[in-house]
């Protein structure tokens, strides 16, 4: 126990670390703050290797032989897993009653919906979210959306930034079914992990390979559009937390400019 404290105590000081980053270099909206250029590139390019040698072709046969309803279930069950990490970010973004909706998916869907396999959820009104301690840190950020922080390529992962990658780390310290397969798989612990990465990252995959190759095949520099649609897209995302929840304050703010008036 004291060894496992110790280690949270190193990930949360360097969750702290990377932070800081985020509000230290705020470049505004203008530029993605990219000081680790070189490195990034690198490591783009070994991912952008093994992508083509492995796992894209995977993502393709997964894609054209596996039936679709068999495709659906696979990402229901991922899905599910995640459930319990989207729920405490929910708390964490001043949304229990969302964060509470989702834990009723994640029971239900556990239950009569054969562990995740069926969404039996949507049918009863409850519909699914996906949140992360990325978004949960933008949220309450005081800078720009667009400013995570230094962007970085991570090796086997692709695109992120100080934010989102701080946001990683937490996310994996509170996971459930990490600290469940961890404390009772015993040393097949790691398969139980790769298999679920493996599983989340095929899927994934498959289901981008339209988008990605538009992107690289409309891009004179692919590794600055793909770094580029990145920033945007989780902004975008971010930018919607914040204005869904300021909405109420924003309205009390217009009433009380209105009785001084």
């Amino acid at each position: 126990m004291a060894a496992s404290i110790r280690r949270s105590v190193v990930a949360l000081a360097l969750c702290g670390g990377l932070v800081g980053g985020c509000a230290s270099g705020d470049t505004g909206a203008a530029e993605v703050w990219d000081p680790l250029e070189t490195p990034n590139r690198f490591i783009f390019s070994i991912n952008r290797a093994v992508d083509i040698i492995a796992l894209r072709p995977l993502a393709v046969m997964y894609r054209d032989l596996v039936p679709d309803r068999a495709q659906t279930s696979v990402r229901n069950a991922l899905d599910n897993l995640g459930e319990p990490v989207t729920a405490i970010n929910e708390v964490f973004q001043g949304d229990p009653s969302r964060a509470a909706t989702t834990v009723a998916r994640f029971l239900v869907n556990s239950t009569i919906g054969l562990a995740g396999l069926f969404d039996v959820a949507a049918s009863f009104g409850l519909e699914r979210t996906k949140e992360d301690a990325g978004k949960t840190i933008g949220m309450w950020a005081g800078v720009e959306p667009e400013n995570g922080g230094f962007y970085l390529m991570l090796p086997l992962v692709g695109p992120s930034n100080a934010r989102d990658g701080t946001g990683m780390m937490m996310d994996y310290l509170v996971d459930p079914f990490r600290i469940l397969t961890f404390n009772l798989a015993g040393g097949n612990w790691d398969a139980w992990q790769f298999g679920r990465y493996g599983a989340n990252v095929i899927d994934y995959r498959s289901r981008t390979i339209f988008a990605l190759d538009d992107l690289e095949r409309n891009s004179v520099d692919y590794y600055a559009a793909l770094r580029s649609a990145y920033t945007q897209n989780r902004a975008d995302a971010i930018r919607q937390k914040r204005e869904k929840t300021d909405t109420k304050s924003e309205l009390e703010r217009r009433e009380n400019l209105s009785l001084v008036k």
